[in-house]
């Protein structure tokens, strides 16, 4: 597991590995845990920063790197913590 940040903001997400930076799956977000209460609502019980298609669908089988998403995402300003 590796964790990533934007240059000036607090939050840390959390992806799979140090290379999923370079993976056209990269999407950073903010993962919402609900669960069912006695009343029938869904209520919102917890957050956690991650990689939405992770939380969502799972990692991709193919996991390609591409070095020019690794470039553009550092000058958006992505780094490793």
């Amino acid at each position: 597991m590796a964790e990533f940040r934007k240059i000036g903001e607090k939050t840390k997400y959390n992806f799979r590995d140090k290379d999923c930076i370079g993976r056209k799956c990269w999407s950073p977000g903010t993962y919402y845990h609900r669960g069912a209460t006695s009343g029938g609502s869904r209520a919102t019980g917890d957050c956690s920063y991650q990689c939405l298609n992770r939380a969502y669908r799972g990692c991709p089988g193919e996991l390609i790197i591409d070095k020019d998403l690794i470039k553009i995402r550092k000058t958006e300003g992505w780094k490793q913590v």
